[in-house]
């Protein structure tokens, strides 16, 4: 009895790496829009951000997009240095669904969370979202989101170009990461919109709800925003400084 007992107790620590591991996935933030939002504002556990972006031939993301995401990052977070890849792809499909999108980032992504590095990964794709044919771009995990790229060609208006609508979906979606507005958390400021529940309800706002649809030329003057109004950025603030 007392040699299974050892054989037992030396079994249970030699899978805690193991245990840790399955902990790690099980309560991992990366499950839901949102939850990761303290691990990507704070620097705390991890103090550098890395962002991997795969892309369809032919759908690469704008460099001044990329410029801009980088900026407002750097904005509104603690870490100490932001980094970004890119890798390219095929694909003759012309419309995903949510499923296909993650099978296609289980496929492409190379690059998790680890050390003391965090990792959004960001999928550019062609077509459309089988779901929606109007939506520009969609945060589907807590680490994870989706730009249409010739969707976003597409909404290009008047004076407004494409790069500008880019530069204002590429912001948005990493907004939804973070968790604006209300999602996981309480804002102490009323800047949810009723109608469009962890959007923002000023216009102003690159949280706006109409940013991450093909109408928004039908629901906005001009430009559309690219950064975060002041309630947004309190809202961060108070999240970054563990207040919120």
């Amino acid at each position: 009895m007392r040699n299974i007992t050892l054989f037992m107790v030396s079994m249970i620590l030699a899978s805690a790496g193991c245990l840790d591991s399955l902990k790690e996935d099980l309560i991992s933030c990366d499950n839901r829009v949102g939850d990761c939002r303290y691990e990507i504002l704070q620097n705390g556990k991890y103090s550098k951000l890395h962002i991997e972006i795969s892309y369809v031939s032919d759908n690469e993301p704008s460099s001044e997009a990329l410029d801009l995401l980088r900026q407002r990052i750097n904005e509104v977070t603690d870490k100490t240095s932001v980094t970004i890849s890119q890798n390219s792809f095929g694909s003759t499909d012309d419309s995903y669904s949510l499923e296909e999108i993650i099978e296609i980032e289980n496929l492409q992504r190379e690059r998790y969370k680890s050390g003391d590095e965090f990792v959004i990964y960001i999928l550019y794709l062609n077509g459309e979202f089988e779901d929606n044919d109007k939506t520009l771009g969609l945060a589907y995990k807590g680490s994870s989101f989706v730009m249409f790229q010739e969707k976003i060609e597409d909404a290009a208006f008047l004076l407004i170009s494409a790069q500008d609508i880019e530069k204002a979906v590429l912001v948005h979606e990493y907004g939804h990461l973070l968790g604006l507005v209300n999602n996981g958390y309480t804002s102490p400021h009323d800047h949810e919109d009723p109608d469009h529940p962890n959007h923002s309800n000023n216009e102003e706002s690159v949280m706006y709800w109409a940013i991450e649809s093909q109408d928004l030329y039908n629901q906005l003057d001009g430009e559309p925003p690219n950064n975060f109004d002041s309630y947004d950025l309190d809202d961060l603030n108070l999240m970054r400084q563990g207040k919120l």
